[in-house]
């Protein structure tokens, strides 16, 4: 087994942005809107905050109460997205109520830095993104550095997850690349996985253990979860990982990446 670092990779990514930001001011702020009390999402927001504060992005947080009418909650998410203030926008997902979906279509797509708008969802499934989605990015990375090639061997992906942000997208995106994808809704513990990759993205935590996956599959966890106050993946990482191949393990893995993806989308690089 070898553990991915996506700190280490991080680093790199840091000095392309420092490169960017050395060549002149950035006009407008980062926008980031969470509606309601999340524990997990105020954890993310502040991580994207610390993130822009250290390279002095100008970074807002809007927070808006859940317990306002929709249309309320629209108009505000309108104004804040619609400000010429703000260069780029963030809706933290996920959003309190399925009726408030509609919010995501409030996005410009130029500052839909996320690319989870559906119009920047169609345009990622129809082959034509104007950006890609950071955890797509992360993902891309994570594949160059396991060294296999679908192309040249058929090789099984398996996808635990069918989210809007991480699952659905990443099943696409592998199956783009040639890859054999089987996308699982309805994993128990314990249940065997045959695959050359596993894509965890279900958000339960340690749901899946090492023993029960095979031998040389290289694993990449999405899963972030709060247990008792603190990040956990979907990888049990007190079970057998000895016998994988490369492991991205969360948090640690491709957390990391995401953040700073994110950030290049706002930068445009």
């Amino acid at each position: 087994m070898n553990i991915f670092n996506g700190r280490d990779k991080a680093v790199t990514l840091d000095s392309k942005i420092l490169d960017f930001l050395a060549t002149g001011p950035i006009a407008g702020e980062l926008a980031i809107i969470l509606i309601g009390d999340n524990e997990a999402s105020e954890k993310y927001i502040s991580i994207k905050k610390k993130y822009c504060d250290s390279k002095g992005i100008k970074c807002g947080i809007y927070r808006i109460d859940e317990r306002l009418q929709d249309e309320d909650i629209f108009k505000k998410v309108f104004g804040v997205l619609s400000s010429p203030n703000t260069a780029g926008g963030i809706i933290q997902l996920p959003l309190p109520r399925p009726s408030l979906d509609p919010c995501l279509r409030l996005i410009p797509a130029e500052k839909d830095i996320d690319a989870i708008s559906p119009f920047s969802m169609e345009a990622f499934y129809t082959g034509r993104p104007h950006k890609i989605l950071p955890v797509i990015r992360a993902l891309d990375l994570f594949l160059t550095e396991t060294g296999k090639d679908p192309i040249q061997t058929a090789l099984k992906a398996v996808v635990i997850g069918d989210g809007y942000l991480v699952g659905k997208p990443a099943a696409h995106y592998l199956k783009s690349k040639n890859y054999q994808v089987t996308a699982v809704t309805d994993y128990q513990t314990g249940q065997k996985i045959d695959a050359d990759l596993l894509l965890l993205s279900a958000g339960i935590p340690n749901l899946v253990n090492g023993e029960d996956v095979s031998a040389g599959c290289d694993v990449v966890d999405f899963g972030s979860s709060i247990k008792d106050g603190k990040t956990t993946g979907d990888l049990d990482q007190n079970s057998s990982l000895e016998h994988l191949g490369l492991v991205s393990v969360s948090p640690g893995g491709v957390g990391p990446l995401v953040v700073r993806y994110l950030i290049m989308n706002f930068l445009g690089i």
